[in-house]
């Protein structure tokens, strides 16, 4: 006869191995995923305002407002383990003044 700790332990020991085939298979169901989408931006009505700087030097700033147009699909991003999505934008641009490395 097995004693109870026996039996606990080994049904504790079935646990953790039901338990690391459901964690490999699903990690398995993502890791070949492509998690891509195309994106196509555009610039439309870009206006530079002429600013004047009210502190004590009173230089001129430009003051650059432009709206972006962006066009994508996310839907193949999304399955069911992906519950929020992060996107975000990196403009650079390039002036005598700041010349981009």
């Amino acid at each position: 006869m097995h004693s109870f700790l026996s039996r606990l332990n080994t049904l504790f020991a079935f646990t953790l191995t039901v338990l690391a085939v459901l964690t490999t298979g699903v990690f398995l169901s993502t890791y070949f995923e492509k998690y891509y989408s195309t994106v196509s931006i555009g610039v439309s009505k870009p206006v530079v305002k002429h600013m004047t700087d009210f502190s004590a030097n009173r230089k001129k700033n430009d003051l650059g407002v432009l709206q972006l147009n962006l066009d994508t699909n996310l839907d193949p991003l999304f399955d069911w383990n992906v519950k929020q999505l992060f996107l975000y934008l990196i403009a650079e641009y390039v002036t005598p003044a700041n010349v981009s490395v």
